[in-house]
């Protein structure tokens, strides 16, 4: 059947046979008429059942697959838009489910004079664990109206945009999102957070090891954006917190070695308590805007772990 799509969802994909069934499946029950959108998988290689398991929902959706393989994220984005027809471009993470009325909202919302991008951090699953619920769970009320931008798994805009800012960044492994978003805004549009447009990320993090993982590889390419984008790039409170961490690791180390030498744990005690402050400090402010106190001892937990993971980071922007 020959359409003429409004819009052009492209979904990335590698190895996503345990999640792509449900991805799609909730484009199937979207309340966006069925022949004013088509859907493009990108596949980086699958070698699991991912293309099998899209395939079974050709009938019900206008689907085409493309497939390339060993490059980023941000390249398999930029394919998609290439072969797609549609006005508006949709990009959706191949482990999140869109409400039905995503396209229906977003759409709306990209149409207002002077949006760039329209989009919303991730809303949790419903079983999630207590790192989840306390550092993501929160995300969506909180990031909404302008903002400096919105993730590349949930991420909506013209096509004449992404073609006049260039499209993601092909060189850089992660910060993509926030990078393209940058330059959205420096072209003179703004980047607009809406709840009704938030998407369930099943790949959110639920173990303490998980978000250190996620947040390390989240910060991998961070340093390499943050050069080429300043002073206007927004990731520059993160890389300081985790140049902060690494400095207060190097003073607790420094304080074994006082313990060893001089028998006193005054600099291990004081680089600890550097170590933890502002961790604690920063979700003090969160439990009182949000009213959730329970949430201290978690959330200092988190953002502990959170400034030793940009920390890791860091270490390794060096071999990069």
């Amino acid at each position: 059947m020959n359409i003429d799509p409004h819009v052009s969802i492209i979904i990335p994909a590698r190895n996503e046979e345990a999640v792509i069934g449900s991805c799609l499946d909730s484009l199937i029950h979207l309340d966006f008429p069925r022949e004013r959108f088509e859907v493009i998988l990108v596949d980086n290689g699958s070698s699991d059942r991912t293309l099998e398991v899209a395939r079974a929902r050709s009938e019900s959706l206008h689907l085409t697959i493309l497939q390339k393989s060993g490059v980023r994220i941000s390249a398999l984005r930029n394919l998609g838009a290439s072969h797609s027809r549609g006005r508006v471009l949709a990009f959706l993470d191949a482990d999140c489910l869109a409400p039905s009325n995503w396209l229906t909202r977003g759409t709306h919302v990209i149409s207002q004079p002077g949006v760039g991008v329209a989009g919303a951090h991730y809303r949790i699953p419903e079983d999630s664990s207590w790192v989840a619920q306390a550092w993501y769970g929160d995300e969506v009320a909180e990031k909404q109206g302008p903002i400096p931008w919105v993730p590349g798994g949930d991420l909506m805009m013209a096509r004449a945009i992404f073609d006049e800012v260039g499209g993601f960044d092909a060189t850089i492994q992660t910060n993509e999102d926030c990078e393209l978003c940058d330059r959205v805004r420096e072209a003179g549009y703004q980047v607009i957070g809406d709840p009704l447009i938030a998407v369930t990320h099943l790949g959110t993090p639920q173990t303490l090891g998980g978000f250190y993982r996620k947040v390390v590889w989240h910060a991998t390419d961070a340093v390499r954006v943050f050069r080429n984008k300043l002073p206007r790039i927004t990731n520059v409170r993160p890389l300081l917190f985790g140049l902060y961490t690494l400095l207060c690791l190097v003073g607790v180390a420094a304080g074994l070695g006082w313990i060893v030498l001089r028998q006193t744990w005054a600099v291990l005690a004081i680089s600890a308590v550097l170590l933890v402050l502002p961790s604690l400090l920063l979700s003090a402010r969160l439990c009182a805007r949000r009213k959730k106190w329970a949430q201290l001892l978690p959330l200092t937990v988190l953002h502990v772990a959170y400034g030793l993971a940009r920390g890791r980071a860091l270490l390794g922007a060096g071999t990069r």
